[in-house]
């Protein structure tokens, strides 16, 4: 999502050589919001610049902190959820994705694009993804379910970012056909710092469910964006999060451990 230092070189030169309308038009496509590809779990309505290929690695602690005690250092001795993931934007405000939670050996392969880029004078940003899920290690019926997002986020002074994320989930252990609405709050600090939030409403349908709320404090450098995350849900594709059943269900509001690793490669 950043310029390169190629690219703001080339868009300085053009400002001058260009009349003023055009350079502020450049500087109006340069914009950049603050958030990239996605905020915690949730996808923003974003892509990569063409020709760049992200990884991602997410690791989520299951055991609780306060269960977890010194002895396990606060939960950090206990089993995770591993995600690992990478997608590829082959042409402008298209990309591709595949990732991969170790909790049911869960496979997201999923398609998203981008409607619209936030400007300066307009810093809105609308976009939309598509994909399926597949649960190759839990004993159900229907292993492969669908989904669909409609990705919205909103810039205000540059500094806080509103999202929402309006979800439709056909399959998932328990549950058939779920609707829910993720929503992300994040405000730039300074250095390139990042504060994060996350919430998902509660599952009516499951019994004793409460939402699942995350956070995480995020530092960007150039290509890399690392989070330290705390939250009450190890879930982090789209089937896992959006009917609140992972793990048998969220029924609690204890805090879990854990961290985001983005790394981006220019390919072109």
């Amino acid at each position: 999502m950043r310029p390169t230092h190629r690219t703001a070189a080339l868009l300085a030169l053009s400002c001058v050589l260009s009349a003023p309308r055009i350079c502020r038009a450049q500087e109006e496509e340069a914009y950049v919001p603050g958030y990239d590809d996605r905020f915690l779990q949730t996808s923003t309505p974003l892509v990569y610049d063409p020709g760049i290929l992200g990884a991602i690695f997410q690791h989520r602690f299951v055991q609780p902190v306060n269960e977890a005690g010194g002895n396990n250092l606060g939960g950090l001795d206990s089993g995770a959820n591993i995600g690992l993931g990478v997608n590829y934007v082959p042409v402008a405000d298209l990309g591709f994705e595949a990732y991969r939670s170790s909790t049911n050996g869960d496979y997201e392969l999923s398609v998203k694009y981008t409607f619209l880029r936030p400007t300066r004078k307009l810093p809105l940003a609308v976009g939309v993804r598509a994909g399926v899920d597949w649960l190759t290690k839990v004993e159900i019926e229907d292993k492969v379910g669908g989904f669909g997002q409609l990705l919205v986020a909103a810039t205000l002074g540059d500094v806080v970012t509103v999202a929402v994320a309006p979800t439709y989930v056909s399959n998932t252990p328990q549950f058939r056909n779920v609707w829910n609405v993720p929503v992300a709050l994040q405000v730039k600090l300074p250095k390139r710092f990042f504060a994060t939030a996350e919430y998902v409403p509660r599952n009516r349908d499951l019994e004793g469910s409460v939402g699942q709320w995350s956070f995480a404090l995020e530092k960007a450098v150039y290509h890399h964006r690392f989070g330290v995350w705390i939250g009450n849900s190890a879930a982090t594709t789209v089937d896992q999060v959006a009917a609140g059943d992972f793990g048998g269900g969220v029924t609690d509001s204890n805090i879990r451990l854990g961290f985001n690793i983005v790394r981006n490669f220019e390919l072109k």
